[in-house]
């Protein structure tokens, strides 16, 4: 992830910003799937279409973990 050279300025971590490239990672992933209206609607008939919002929430599950894989970061740390 290009991101991840700008962690970094003479050796020391920005605070903050491996949780921000996270979440925008994840938040691109998802919406390479998922338009933010197809997300809401899955989500407010998530107990009407179960079975659609399973689907939905093991690749949002499965995104997140491919994500803190590639970057390298524990269950703690995310």
């Amino acid at each position: 992830m290009r991101f991840l050279k700008l962690a970094k300025k003479n050796g020391e971590q920005y605070p903050g910003y491996l949780e921000q490239v996270y979440e925008y990672e994840v938040i691109r992933r998802i919406r390479a799937k998922y338009s933010i209206n197809q997300e809401l609607a899955i989500l407010r008939q998530r107990d009407t279409k179960v079975s659609e919002f399973e689907e939905y929430n093991a690749y949002v599950e499965r995104v997140k973990a491919e994500v803190k894989s590639e970057m390298q970061i524990s269950d703690k740390e995310g």
